[in-house]
């Protein structure tokens, strides 16, 4: 049996062109959002159910709750408070999945690109909510991952205020002088969200090869990044995989093909 850091990644031609390109898109009007003016509406519940169902990763499943949320977060010291939140949905992945914190990251940005696609706003949460109450969506076999508060926000273009590190940060060679599909793919990484705003990845590029590592691969945070890869690069061919070393991945790319 082929080991999972030998076997191609599950998300390697699992998405739809149309998807990826409209991910693409989203990247940059993406942002955490803790004041909601309104829940999601009606059309937009309906839009994120059905993307619940069809960007999650073999092993990990999303699921949505209209109610409840009130009681959803624990206050902490010096964050912002949330407000008007109603809605949330759960990141689930089963407790045997093999890197699952990464399988879970590809999931749950697809769903989040998707949301922010249909006007609703988003903020991970990793570890100030209740989990007893996040816990009752999960069957016996599943852990939580994470919670997504949901609902329209406050400030449509909160993307504005965003603050991200320079790309040159990331990169360990100058991403002036890289093809531009991985210049495209490492800015679309260079938005990602991540704790703190920590951005603990590090690009490289020779050839046709684009290389991400962080300090401790396979976690939520990179599988967020490299749904931001995956979404960049959706007009070109390409293929993933794992660095012999466990360190990161490897995206690999050739000549553009006629995106439909």
């Amino acid at each position: 049996m082929t080991s999972p850091d030998r076997a191609a990644p599950a998300w390697q031609g699992y998405y739809r062109v149309p998807q990826l390109r409209r991910w693409q898109r989203a990247i940059t009007t993406r942002f955490s959002c803790r004041a909601f003016i309104k829940p999601a509406d009606v059309s937009q519940l309906a839009g994120l159910e059905y993307a619940a169902q069809r960007v999650c990763l073999p092993g990990t499943r999303i699921a949505l709750s209209t109610w409840g949320a009130d009681n959803l977060v624990i206050p902490v010291p010096l964050f912002p408070a949330f407000k008007g939140l109603k809605q949330y949905a759960v990141l689930l992945a089963r407790r045997d999945l093999p890197l699952a914190g990464l399988m879970a990251g590809v999931s749950g940005e697809a769903f989040v690109l998707e949301a922010a696609h249909l006007g609703v706003g988003t903020c991970w949460m990793t570890g100030n909510y209740r989990r007893s109450q996040a816990g009752t969506l999960a069957l016996e076999e599943e852990q939580v991952i994470a919670v997504i508060p949901l609902g329209q926000p406050l400030d449509p273009q909160g993307a504005r205020h965003r603050k991200r590190r320079d790309l040159n940060a990331l990169c360990q060679d100058d991403p002036a002088g890289w093809p531009h599909w991985a210049y495209k793919a490492a800015e679309a990484v260079r938005q990602a969200p991540s704790a703190l705003n920590r951005q603990p990845w590090r690009m490289s590029c020779a050839g046709s090869t684009l290389r991400l590592t962080s300090p401790r691969f396979g976690t939520l945070e990179d599988g967020i990044a490299l749904m931001h890869l995956e979404a960049a690069a959706y007009a070109w061919e390409r293929s993933w995989r794992y660095c012999r070393d466990k360190r990161g991945i490897l995206l690999q790319a050739e000549e553009p093909h006629d995106a439909v």
